[in-house]
Formats: C-alpha cells, structure tokens, sequence
C-alpha cells in the first residue's frame, strides 16, 4: 500500500501544487481591475506566502535553525522560481497581450527537459518526453483555440522575445532547486526562505517601474486590494508548500508539468468565475494535457 501511494504522490502533489499556484494568474487578473500594481501586488503576495509558511511550518513543528547553505539556496532560487518568471509574466502582459506569453510559459517543461539531459541529471527517457510533448500540445491547442493567436502582432514580436525569460528562468530554477538542494533541508522551511527572498526583488522593481514612469504608482489600489493580497498570500503559501514536496518526490522535469496545470486551473477559473463557454476542441485539449501527464507519471520512479 505504501508503496502505490509514494508512486501516486507526485500526481497528487502536482495537482495540490499546481492548483493553489496557478491561482495567481486569475487573482492578479481581479487584482488589476482593482487598480493594483501587478508588481506590487506580486511582491506583497510572495511576503505574506512566506509568513503563511512560516506559520505551517511552526504548527506542524517542521521549523527549525536556519541551516549552512540554505541563504544562498533561497536567495538564487527565489530569483529563479518566483520574482523573474512571475515578475517578467505581470509586466510583459500589459504590452504583449495574454496568449503569447502564456504559450511561451508552457514552455518550461520542454526546456526542463532539455537541461537534465544536457547536463546528465537524468537518462533520457522516450516515453517521458513524448507525454511533456502531447501535454504541451493540449496547451496549444486550448491557448489557440481562445483567440491567443489573435494578438500576435509583428510590432509586439520584442516583447514576445522577452517573455521568453519566464518559462527559461522557471526551467533554470527547476534544475538548480534539485541540484543545489541543501543536504539534512526539509521543504517547509526552504520554501519560506525562497518567497522571503522572491519578494524584495519585486517590491524593488516596483518602485524603479514606478519612478521612470513605465508603470503606475506602486502603492495604488492597496487601500481596496488588499484583501486579496491576503487571500493570494494564502493561496500562495499552501501551493508553494506542496510545490516544495513536489521537487523532493518529482523532480525537475515531473514539476515543471505545473505550467500545464496552471493553464487548467486558468481554464477552470474562467468557466466558473467568468462563465465563458468552452468549444469541443478545448475540452480535447485537456484530455491530452492529462494523458500527457499519467504517460509521464506512469514512467516515473519514486524519488525519496
């Protein structure tokens, strides 16, 4: 018994994981029609998933000393896994459109894969590939068949080229949570440190977009938004506790299927919140992103 539930652990992890996380892109969404500053309310919510975590952990008595190691863990992965793709996807979306740079997210399991390879983390597996691949196909095709295309103009291509920073910074940060995980660190306390360490970097950006004018002022909407800072804070630290997990039992590739995930939960939130009615063909597409995941779930072997 034990042993089927470590090898459906990481299929519940992903779901756990992607589910909170992936709540961060509709949430921002009401958040800027609240007259938030994405960044702001982007770095507000990293600091207030940190301290939910925090408390998580001090509850269920996982917390403990900070451990040799794990500053500069946090400090390189927080860049990587939060404040860079997260930071890059808020501000590029104003003058990208939404679909491009959501396809170019559900990138980051295809370049995942391609760095493990690269640098020998793990053998390269057929099967594996082929279910990122048909989960990656599910995407487009639900992206497409939503009018993502529809913006895709030439004048915006330079900002479609640096919205290739997210799924390259998620892919980065997939790998080095792995392969730089501190040795005796449990995934409570890391992912804390990580969000503690995420959050300046946007809160900073913020202000610098703010002072040269590309954005608003940073501090706008905060009287009426922050109950939802508070709720995305939640969100947030739940998801990033189950993402954390997630690295230990997974690995990099299995995780970095939380970008099809999220385009889920995006999809779910827009039926249910936004009562959009869904065509044949996306419902087909999300067949294949779960069929691409139960391939990629069925040829893994439990980590630890």
């Amino acid at each position: 018994m034990m042993v089927r539930w470590r090898r459906f652990e990481p299929l519940l992890l992903l779901f756990a994981a992607g589910g909170f996380v992936g709540l961060i892109f509709p949430m921002a969404k009401l958040a800027g029609q609240r007259g938030l500053s994405p960044l702001t309310y982007t770095g507000l919510s990293a600091a207030g998933a940190a301290i939910v975590l925090w408390g998580i952990a001090r509850v269920t008595g996982q917390a403990s000393p900070i451990r040799r190691g794990e500053p500069r863990y946090a400090l390189i992965a927080g860049q990587f896994t939060f404040a860079i793709p997260f930071g890059t996807l808020v501000a590029i979306i104003p003058l990208a459109g939404s679909g491009v740079p959501a396809i170019l997210q559900s990138l980051a399991p295809l370049i995942t894969l391609g760095i493990v390879y690269a640098i020998g983390f793990e053998r390269p597996s057929l099967w594996r590939s082929i279910g990122l691949a048909i989960g990656f196909a599910g995407v487009l095709l639900i992206l497409f068949s939503r009018g993502a295309g529809t913006d895709a103009e030439s004048g915006r291509a330079v900002w479609y080229l640096v919205a290739l920073i997210t799924p390259l910074s998620l892919a980065v940060g997939n790998v080095y949570r792995s392969t730089a995980w501190p040795e005796g660190s449990t995934a409570l306390p890391l992912a804390t440190l990580t969000l503690a360490a995420a959050a300046p970097g946007l809160l900073i950006l913020a202000v610098l977009f703010a002072m040269t004018g590309i954005t608003e002022n940073a501090v706008r909407g905060l009287g009426e938004g922050w109950p939802l800072i508070l709720l995305q804070s939640l969100f947030t630290g739940i998801g990033y506790a189950f993402f954390f997990r997630l690295q230990q039992v997974g690995g990099p590739v299995y995780l970095s299927q939380i970008s099809y995930v999220n385009t889920g939960v995006g999809l779910i939130f827009a039926v249910a919140a936004f009562g959009e009615r869904l065509p044949l063909t996306v419902w087909a597409a999300v067949a294949a992103i779960f069929a691409g995941i139960a391939l990629v779930t069925l040829t893994k072997k439990p980590e630890n």
